[in-house]
């Protein structure tokens, strides 16, 4: 075989690529990738089950693609050999419910220097189905355009990272709330959905970013019992703001 491409075929191994297509890819044996793998010191390594990622019907991996959209990133360099699919969080509660849902394939990765958490998983595969499958893409801020059904669980799962609702004070109680940006045909979509609930919103523009701002008490009732009422997670904290100001949503 040669050379060039057994360093790919163990590239793909290290990066996870199961052995029935590595075998189809490379059109060799197990006999032949197992020789390489111990002539090339290459140290063999479980694989990882990421199956879960192809449900897309499942209401909670549909939150997670959508937390991702908002504060997440994905890491392609096939130079380096960086393969990562992460999300980001000052709340700990979000790298936790992530790594409970999609189990031991996560790490996480405190920051000394900061309070931002991030929670990843490490796998060129998964990286290639975000890109090719879901496309969404390592730069993703300004052109964001995913090929996912925008769900109410979807949508919340954007909210929760790149949303907010206003806060109040003892002098005044204030029921403003908006998502953001870099990709104003991205707020579209959700507007389309959130107009035909007859839930009015208006998208602004702020320098290099958007805002589709929902700034009427009622515009922002309807928002909070249409993300709530089938969520599967969430973050807490948004949650109890919404509630702070409209009750708990009767199911």
């Amino acid at each position: 075989m040669d050379q060039n491409l057994i360093l790919e075929l163990l590239e793909d191994y290290e990066n996870k690529m199961f052995l029935k297509d590595l075998k189809k890819k490379y059109k060799t044996s197990s006999d032949t990738i197992y020789k390489l793998i111990k002539e090339y010191g290459v140290k063999k390594t479980n694989y990882k089950d990421l199956s879960i990622f192809k449900d897309i019907t499942n209401k909670e991996l549909q939150y997670w693609l959508g937390y991702i959209c908002a504060d997440g990133s994905i890491q392609y360099d096939t130079i380096k050999r960086v393969y990562k699919v992460s999300l980001f969080s000052k709340d700990e509660e979000v790298v936790l419910n992530f790594k409970k849902f999609f189990g031991d394939i996560v790490c996480l990765h405190y920051r000394s220097t900061s309070d931002i958490k991030e929670a990843y998983i490490s796998s060129k595969e998964l990286c290639e189905f975000f890109i090719n499958e879901l496309n969404i893409t390592p730069k993703k801020a300004f052109t964001l355009d995913p090929n996912i059904d925008f769900t109410s669980n979807f949508i919340l799962g954007y909210f929760d990272g790149d949303g907010s609702i206003a806060n109040s004070t003892e002098i005044r109680t204030r029921y403003e709330s908006k998502f953001t940006s870099g990709s104003e045909s991205f707020l579209n979509k959700i507007k389309e959905i959130t107009d035909t609930l007859d839930i009015y919103s208006i998208i602004r523009s702020k320098g290099t970013s958007f805002d589709l701002c929902y700034e009427r008490k009622s515009e922002s009732e309807k928002l909070y019992k249409y993300l709530y009422q089938d969520m599967k997670v969430c973050l807490s904290r948004k949650l109890n703001n919404f509630v702070a100001l409209f009750g708990n949503i009767e199911k």
